[in-house]
């Protein structure tokens, strides 16, 4: 949580960095994990897999995953059985509990506007006419890709994993005996779900990947809660892809299903829209809220396909640093490929 200076209620908050700025801009340049650095750093790198990466948020899904695996996830002997009546029950567990912070989320800052436009990283609310989107509405159109082509392809990977694992196809380790690697595996995961990202996120950026599917993704300029996994079901084959991982990485179920939880659900807080969000009645006292970083690809499509964990956008020169300087190489870039004179920022 971090304490900050109250904002007024009215101002669309332009940080005052140039009359370009369509909305909030956190603090930059950008910073991101010292885990690539060179030479290591690895007291800076485990202090960073502390916080930001476990605290606040991580420990949540952490416990929002045992939680599943203990109460609401079927026995192995009922998964033993490749059957539909188990599998429906982890849809509708995956559906209620990504409508629970999608929806919480989108219930606070867009329905009641509980902290109208402070934060926001644009100042338009989402399209309710935008022939783009199903029924011209961005949120049903979200919801609707999300909940039915989402939660139904990652419960289709979350259940053959647990098939394979109840029926000891796959290697396994068990808590009792292998505690320190499971909980290695554990900050891991949060690891290994953004260097995956990274690898299908620019696969997806390929002319024919882009046109077919990741388009649907990307209409969401202006981003919502709902917009975190509204998606083309061929990219949610891609993406939830992840779980392939523990077919052949000796795991346990808990991993599995934190593995769906944070790559299912966590998005909706990504991609919230609102920089900060707002606790109690104080506007100066926030929590992290979405993230700028991810903001800034949507804003430009062609710069940050990763994340901070693991900032291998640094690597290959398509990172974003939030600076003047950059907003401006960025559109200088986008005016040559596209031969105009005319600014071509994304709103």
């Amino acid at each position: 949580m971090a304490d900050t200076s109250p904002t007024n209620s009215t101002a669309p908050i332009n940080t005052g960095r140039g009359s370009e700025s369509k909305g909030y801009e956190p603090t930059v340049p950008i910073t991101v994990s010292p885990i690539l650095d060179w030479p290591p750093r690895p007291v800076a790198t485990l202090r960073y897999l502390l916080t930001p990466v476990m605290l606040p948020y991580g420990i949540f899904w952490v416990a929002l995953a045992a939680l599943t695996w203990n109460w609401l996830t079927p026995s192995m002997d009922r998964m033993a059985t490749l059957d539909p009546g188990w599998m429906l029950e982890i849809y509708l567990r995956n559906v209620v509990l990504l409508s629970l912070v999608a929806g919480s989320l989108h219930l606070f800052l867009y329905t009641r506007q509980a902290q109208q436009q402070r934060y926001k990283y644009n100042q338009r609310w989402l399209s309710t006419t935008n022939k783009s989107f199903l029924w011209t509405n961005q949120t049903w159109d979200n919801i609707f890709w999300s909940l039915v082509s989402g939660c139904g392809i990652w419960t289709v990977y979350e259940s053959l994993t647990l098939w394979a694992y109840a029926n000891d196809w796959v290697a396994s380790a068990q808590w009792d005996s292998a505690w320190p690697y499971l909980g290695a595996l554990t900050v891991g995961i949060f690891l290994w779900s953004v260097i995956h990202f990274y690898l299908n996120h620019r696969l997806l950026h390929v002319r024919w990947f882009y046109d077919h599917a990741h388009y649907l993704h990307h209409r969401n300029v202006n981003t919502g809660p709902w917009s975190g996994i509204s998606m083309h079901p061929l990219e949610h084959l891609i993406y939830f892809s992840v779980f392939l991982l523990w077919w052949v990485v000796p795991a346990h179920p808990f991993i599995v299903i934190l593995s769906g939880l944070f790559n299912g659900v966590s998005p909706a807080v990504s991609h919230s829209g609102f920089d900060q969000f707002e606790i109690g009645r104080r506007q100066s006292r926030t929590a992290p809220g979405a993230d700028y970083y991810h903001h800034l690809h949507h804003r430009y499509f062609e710069c940050n396909y990763g994340n901070r964990p693991v900032p291998i956008d640094k690597l290959f020169g398509t990172f974003h640093d939030g600076t003047p300087e950059a907003h401006a190489r960025m559109k200088e870039r986008m005016r040559a490929r596209r031969g105009t004179n005319t600014s071509t920022e994304s709103t």
